[in-house]
């Protein structure tokens, strides 16, 4: 998360399907999720989103390295997201002059990521950063004051990934007076997982600027409903930066409750229940601060920011199993 200056995902064919089936959506019926293919830190009973998921032992990690291609120590890089496909990378960077939005793109997922060009079509003379892109690469949600003067949800689509994208517009249904960031969707795009200050504009208690919400919705034809609280994760500290894994039931974000920014992870049983209390992943921890984290459908690819280098740069890790 691009900390904030006024006021900061998803496979092939094949990917796409064993995480559409691991998050216990409908596939046909040759698909399959072995044991091997059970997510990280988690185990899955085979069964819908409401009944799917067993508190276990956080996911494993290398120690993340800093992606080159992507670094400019003369810039603020944060905000990795990519497709589902792992081929096209979308990312937040200062290099222009203001926070813009920025993509890189490989040929296959084996590939180094290619020399980053911002998009203009998403950019703005405002600050405009926290993008979220769909598995598929059509739709993306960002973050943008270029309306208000403070962080408001956007969206902007694309016929096919070969387009140029369609001019931004506001998410009318969940804006308002609050700053809202770090837009994510789940597989489906029917659940949407963000960071608000709406609670701490109400009066709230707790004492806490940012929590994280979330808005749900039938099909993605449909407006979204009214963001509530993710439940079990908010704490008397900041938290930003969701990403949101298997039918909702598990989800990394970034915590201020140690004192500098750290991810950490939490799973559900169901949708209808309250996260278990979240764990830090100590894999990806440094002194420095550490956010953004973006994840790969099965788990096993995980993007980040970091300032550990003295300058916020995006970090990439793989899983160990």
């Amino acid at each position: 998360m691009a900390k904030l200056i006024a006021p900061v995902k998803r496979a092939g064919t094949a990917l796409m399907a064993r995480a559409l089936l691991c998050a216990g959506l409908t596939l046909p019926a040759a698909a399959g999720c072995s044991r091997h293919d059970e997510l990280l830190g988690t185990l899955l009973d085979g069964g819908a989103p409401d009944r799917g998921v067993a508190l276990s032992t956080p996911p494993r990690f290398e120690t993340p390295t800093l992606v080159a291609a992507l670094s400019d120590t003369a810039s603020i890089d944060e905000d990795p997201t990519f497709t589902g496909d792992l081929l096209e990378l979308y990312f937040m960077s200062t290099r222009a002059g203001t926070k813009d939005i920025w993509t890189s793109r490989r040929a296959s997922a084996d590939d180094p990521w290619g020399t980053p060009t911002m998009v203009a079509e998403l950019s703005s003379s405002n600050d405009d950063w926290c993008p979220g892109v769909s598995l598929d690469g059509l739709t993306l949600w960002f973050a943008t004051d270029r309306a208000k003067g403070f962080a408001q949800l956007w969206q902007a689509t694309r016929g096919a990934r070969a387009d140029a994208w369609s001019a931004p517009a506001p998410v009318a249904e969940l804006g308002g007076g609050a700053a809202d960031f770090a837009p994510v969707v789940d597989a489906t795009e029917t659940m949407l997982f963000f960071s608000s200050d709406r609670a701490d504009l109400a009066g709230s208690a707790g004492g806490a600027n940012y929590d994280l919400y979330w808005s749900a919705r039938p099909n993605t034809a449909s407006p979204w409903g009214a963001p509530q609280p993710v439940p079990g994760v908010n704490s008397s500290s900041d938290e930003y930066d969701p990403f949101v894994a298997q039918g909702g039931l598990v989800l990394f974000f970034t915590s201020m409750k140690s004192g500098a920014g750290d991810i950490y992870w939490s799973t559900r049983q169901s949708i209808s229940q309250p996260f278990e209390t979240p764990v830090l992943l100590t894999d990806v921890d440094s002194a420095a601060y550490d956010s953004d984290s973006s994840l790969s459908p099965d788990l096993s690819y995980m993007m980040l920011s970091s300032t550990r280098s003295g300058n916020a740069e995006i970090y990439e890790t793989h899983a160990v199993r």
